[in-house]
């Protein structure tokens, strides 16, 4: 065992968590100077005093040492967070009846005097790591903690203040979806807040059960067609393929926006969402795999990188020397970990500036607003649906079937990745429609044979390898 451990019955260095015998019962024994308390801190673990514990308790140390680094075991008024411990305990499957020191007061009650937003912070905190961050940050931190913040200004807190009026002004003032979430999500912080012992009752309890949040409810006749996807495959959602070489010719050709040139082209090459254009990396490119990935997506406001919408990794084709490869090999390649399309700056591009471009700012017409004017785009359409256009046009023109393109597109969750054949995933996007009925033929046979050909060498491969 590591001897640096202090699972023995002796101090701990200063500034760190000791784990130890302590008058018969295996405790936690924290530092002073970490926290408000002024006893020490010490809480028993529930380790059985056993042959091995020395294991388990020195397990328990290093992780209570990387909590108490990192800030978790303290609230923020600097007291000991009681109910992490308990988290951290559960996750080692140790239970153990948690007492914190003593008040200092002769009060037999603890006195905390917290505002309501105060008690809000304390909840954001606690449930923090349950949380994603752009859910954390965007959400909880600063719609909803403004939210409140506007309420408690308008109602006024001069006795004026109560969580029926805060109720009421909610249902009057903000939308019901956010008004439901908010009083739910303040019940939970109150019942926190109760069960550390800083208020005697939940104050917003039930407040939420009586909003409710109007939908509208959509009849559907017995002999309609209901298709999920029924949106992004709307051939008025998305532009002809005449109309895609209007727009990316126009982008290119104008040196203000030329910069968007590659960026552009790429989503209507390949249907992928803004933020996932954004984020490809030079990693992301698999030259001799003939392919690549989209793995990740940005979020402009958080100005970070996170999974994609579905946490999934997808592989999309391109094949050597056809028209995606060709479009990124003009593009200089940059580190690993390098966005591809950068601004001018150098920098990762923000869909939200892309859209200024494309719609128009301060009075200036966008690139679609320009081409209506020429007469070379019949209606505008936001930059998102460059996606229903590729996706419309790979299914509807060119006659790729539906489940294909979902696997390059992820637009459809109802459609089993099971069905997915490996032999139709080397099937490569079209992007110009066959000029007549023969051509078209003569393509689907030409598209046949190669398929034959591909299973042909796939069972001699797996002949040879018996």
């Amino acid at each position: 065992m590591d001897k640096s451990l202090k699972t023995v019955k002796s101090k701990a260095k200063k500034g760190q968590v000791a784990v130890r015998l302590d008058s018969g019962i295996i405790r936690a024994c924290f530092p002073r100077t970490h926290f408000a308390e002024e006893k020490q801190v010490k809480l028993s673990t529930g380790i059985s005093v056993t042959e091995g514990w020395e294991v388990k308790a020195g397990q328990l140390q290093r992780r209570l040492q990387i909590e108490l680094e990192e800030g978790k075991l303290k609230d923020i008024e600097g007291n000991f967070n009681l109910v992490r411990y308990r988290e951290i305990l559960e996750e080692y499957g140790l239970r153990a009846k948690l007492r914190l020191v003593e008040p200092v007061n002769n009060s037999n009650e603890t006195k905390i005097d917290l505002s309501l937003l105060e008690i809000w912070d304390r909840y954001c905190e606690y449930r923090r790591h349950s949380l994603a961050e752009t859910t954390y940050i965007l959400k909880m931190r600063r719609h909803f903690r403004n939210v409140i913040e506007k309420g408690i200004t308008s109602i006024g807190e001069d006795g004026k203040f109560t969580p029926i009026s805060f109720r009421h002004w909610l249902i009057t003032n903000v939308n019901l979806e956010t008004a439901k979430n908010v009083l739910q999500h303040l019940s939970r912080a109150y019942d926190l807040a109760v069960s550390q012992g800083i208020v005697i009752k939940n104050i917003f309890k039930g407040l939420a059960d009586e909003v409710n949040v109007r939908r509208k409810t959509k009849v559907i006749k017995p002999d309609e067609y209901v298709n999920e996807d029924v949106d992004i495959l709307d051939r008025n959602k998305a532009f002809t393929w005449e109309e895609v070489e209007e727009i990316i010719n126009f982008i290119q050709n104008n040196s203000r926006i030329s910069h968007y040139y590659y960026y552009t082209k790429f989503k209507f090459l390949t249907g992928c969402r803004p933020g996932e254009a954004s984020a490809l990396w030079w990693s992301d490119i698999k030259w001799a795999d003939e392919c690549l990935l989209i793995r990740r997506t940005y979020n402009e406001h958080l100005k970070i990188f996170k999974s994609t919408k579905n946490e999934t990794i997808r592989m999309f084709p391109m094949p050597k020397d056809g028209e995606l490869w060709q479009l990124i090999k003009l593009i200089p390649e940059g580190e690993p970990n390098e966005v591809v399309f950068k601004n001018r700056q150098g920098k990762v591009i923000r869909p939200t500036s892309f859209f200024h471009s494309w719609h128009g700012q301060d009075g200036s017409l966008g690139i679609i607003p320009t081409l209506i004017k020429e007469g070379k785009v019949s209606k505008y359409l936001p930059p998102y649906n460059t996606r229903h256009t590729f996706i419309n046009h790979q299914i509807n023109e060119v006659g790729i079937a539906p489940h294909i393109v979902n696997a390059w597109c992820e637009h459809s969750e109802e459609i089993s990745r099971e069905h997915y054949r490996q032999l139709d995933l080397k099937i490569t996007p079209g992007y110009k429609k066959e000029k007549s009925e023969s051509q078209s033929v003569n393509s689907e046979i030409e598209i046949l044979k190669e398929q034959l050909k591909r299973q042909q060498e796939l069972i001699n491969r797996l002949m040879e390898g018996r």
